[in-house]
């Protein structure tokens, strides 16, 4: 994942998830295997609904935890990044 290009990233459609609560949990038929995430993943993965940037998902997490969009770039970088390795989100 490049930083310097804003890449669009949306969830995969073929993931089924369901909100319970706090958090989501997932199955993925392609990927075999079940997913559940909370807190801030959870909150990033219902941003995922539809496409968006890093700048965007970053700035939405910052206000919803009352951080800056900086401290937390690294960590939506990260989770990105293990959602893209998983195939449970795609370039948009």
């Amino acid at each position: 994942m490049r930083r310097d290009r804003p890449e669009r990233w949306v969830r995969d459609p073929g993931l089924h998830a369901v909100e319970m609560g706090e958090e989501f949990v997932m199955m993925g038929v392609d990927q075999g295997e079940y997913y559940a995430v909370k807190g801030v993943a959870a909150s990033l993965w219902r941003h995922l609904a539809e496409p968006r940037d890093l700048t965007e998902l970053c700035a939405l997490v910052a206000a919803e935890y009352d951080i800056t969009a900086e401290m937390c770039r690294d960590d939506v970088v990260a989770f990105l990044e293990q959602l893209r390795s998983k195939r449970m989100v795609r370039a948009a």
